[in-house]
């Protein structure tokens, strides 16, 4: 299994696109992967007079070109022929969407689940993905259609469960979080943390992805002992 960086940045509702800067701000903090999420609801309500599926390839290729040229990862949500005709790294799916087995995808490819509890994992087959992101920790605007709140034990009982399963694939915590959230949820079993929010409204500065990694990197080597 691939080793995959303890951070992803996930595109926030209202991000820019037409000025893709912001990329360059976070690969600066040390972000190395991020994932383009770009609903349909967004766009039109953002950007009325755009065809969205158009407009949803269009940034995925010009996100490919930079990350790419950065040497950063990028995934595409839900979409999967975004993902492929972009030549990204990878997809991440969601409990609506069609799942990895019923996908025709390239070898190698990274495949997220979106998931809330244990049934929810189990929906996927053990073999495909390569990471499950589990959420919300706690509320956020981010999405929606927001799943019950985890909190740090709700984690710890997830992992505990997928362990017990003989599923071993890393889980990255969503929803809301900050930086002191990260020592609880390395000790909850937690590989990794995906955040929006926190970054985007920080206009994507260097400093704050700098002060999650410094969590990740402190709590890490503690929870190693």
């Amino acid at each position: 299994m691939m080793e995959l960086p303890r951070i992803q940045y996930i595109t926030h509702p209202d991000e820019q696109f037409d000025d893709l800067s912001w990329v360059h701000r976070l690969h600066e903090g040390g972000i190395r992967w991020i994932q383009l999420r770009m609903k349909e609801e967004d766009v039109v309500r953002r950007f009325p007079q755009k065809h969205y599926r158009a407009f949803f390839h269009e940034t995925a290729d010009s996100l490919r070109i930079i990350t790419e040229a950065l040497g950063m990862i990028l995934t595409i949500n839900d979409a999967a022929d975004v993902a492929v005709f972009s030549r990204a790294d990878g997809l991440h799916v969601g409990q609506e969407d069609e799942h990895p087995e019923e996908l025709q995808l390239p070898d190698g490819f990274i495949v997220g689940g979106t998931a809330n509890s244990l049934p929810e994992i189990l929906r996927f087959d053990n073999e495909l993905p390569t990471y499950f992101g589990v959420g919300p920790l706690r509320f956020t605007t981010t999405k929606e259609k927001l799943k019950p709140e985890l909190g740090f034990d709700g984690y710890r009982k997830i992992v505990e469960q997928m362990k017990e399963q003989g599923y071993n694939q890393p889980v990255f915590a969503v929803g809301g979080i900050v930086s002191e959230d990260v020592g609880p949820l390395l000790e909850a079993g937690v590989y990794g943390i995906a955040l929006s929010g926190a970054l985007f409204h920080s206009g994507h500065q260097p400093e704050t992805v700098r002060t999650f990694i410094k969590a990740l990197e402190k709590d890490g080597i503690e929870n190693r002992r």
